[in-house]
């Protein structure tokens, strides 16, 4: 009874999945778009953007088959993770860069984190992806694990996030678009465009604070 419940609503969700990502989108396009002038509140609208994004990733329907990107469910998770670990820890950034746009450096020991993490995370990530129903699991492993960094790197308020934001939403495009998710793919090429103004914004008029 429980197995057939869940069957239904995971074809309910995928029938109906355009006006979730539609939320999904709003929410990101204005998450993404507060991002650009740095604003705190744009936390809550990833949160909203993300959650939208799990259902979807989660519903996805391959031939009829339930093919969830577990990828995209994992790192959605994550980044609601991150928005509220940002929320707590830009409050305390504003108080030291005087409420103005506030960049960290990013240490030695960081730049070896990521480093490690992206070689380490790539392909153990992609290959345990191929024992689920993942249809793509190179790209969304790759896209997954830089994600994750670009998002602590976010959350940290590192001007370099953008970088691995940019290559890995073309990635997540390529994954959504073979699954004809086009609000997904439309939000994700928005996303692109405002992590290049916003990181010639961050440059422009960032003020740094050592931490």
């Amino acid at each position: 009874m429980n197995n057939l419940l869940i069957s239904q609503a995971v074809e309910w969700f995928a029938a109906n999945d355009s006006w979730i990502q539609i939320i999904s989108m709003i929410c990101g396009v204005t998450y993404m778009t507060l991002q650009i002038f740095q604003k705190r509140i744009m936390w809550y609208f990833s949160i909203a953007a993300s959650v939208a994004a799990i259902i979807v990733s989660s519903t996805n329907l391959e031939n009829g088959a339930w093919a969830p990107l577990w990828a995209q469910v994992i790192l959605n998770a994550y980044l609601i993770t991150m928005a509220i670990v940002g929320i707590f820890r830009w409050r305390t950034l504003e108080g030291e860069s005087g409420g103005k746009l506030h960049i960290v450096p990013l240490s030695r020991g960081r730049i070896i984190f990521v480093a490690v993490a992206v070689a380490v995370g790539v392909p153990l990530v992609s290959w345990l992806l191929t024992f689920t129903h993942d249809p793509a699991p190179f790209l969304d492993g790759t896209s997954l694990v830089l994600s994750l960094v670009a998002a602590y790197l976010l959350s940290q308020s590192h001007i370099e996030q953008y970088l691995f934001w940019i290559v890995a939403n073309a990635l997540i495009i390529v994954v959504f678009a073979t699954q004809a998710k086009w609000f997904m793919v439309a939000m994700y090429s928005f996303y692109i465009v405002t992590c290049i103004l916003g990181f010639i914004n961050w440059k422009k008029n960032g003020v740094i604070v050592e931490e």
